[in-house]
């Protein structure tokens, strides 16, 4: 089993960005939703470099107790700006201050480096913004890498 290593300062940086951002989803219906956005990309035969990133910004609680979550997904495109009628378009996306862990295994176990990223949180007192974005470098039903960067609350 390989040790999940903690590194500091990382910057997470993207160029020619198309993303959607998908408010208030349930948690149930979020790999439909990514999968939409893959189907749209390959019907408009969006020619793209680079992984699949998401971006959680937390879970969300409603009076009555149900859970929703805020994704943003990202990816990379040649002439990113023909697209902007289809999808919302970013030029350059810096995420500096970032904590990162890079996971490989069962994707069951994904949880493990996310805990390791609490816990390094917790040990080292600092504070997060809130968000982890999971840079998709390989996905199968039974291994997966993601790189995991989470941010730095900078005060």
């Amino acid at each position: 089993m390989p040790k999940l290593e903690v590194l500091e300062n990382k910057k997470l940086v993207l160029k020619n960005v198309l993303y959607k951002e998908l408010k208030n989803i349930e948690f149930e219906i979020l790999d439909a939703q990514i999968n939409k956005f893959g189907l749209l990309l390959d019907k408009l035969s969006v020619q793209t470099f680079g992984p699949l990133v998401m971006k959680n910004s937390g879970v969300n609680i409603s009076e009555d107790g149900k859970m929703t979550m805020d994704y943003n997904l990202f990816i990379q495109a040649h002439d990113y700006e023909q697209y902007k009628n289809s999808f919302d378009i970013i030029e350059r996306l810096e995420v500096p201050y970032c904590i990162y862990i890079r996971f490989e295994g069962s994707p069951e176990n994904l949880q493990y480096a996310h805990s390791k990223l609490d816990l390094y949180f917790y040990e080292n007192e600092l504070e997060s913004t809130g968000e982890i974005y999971s840079v998709m470098i390989e996905e199968t039903e039974h291994h997966t890498v993601v790189d995991l960067f989470r941010p730095v609350k900078v005060l």
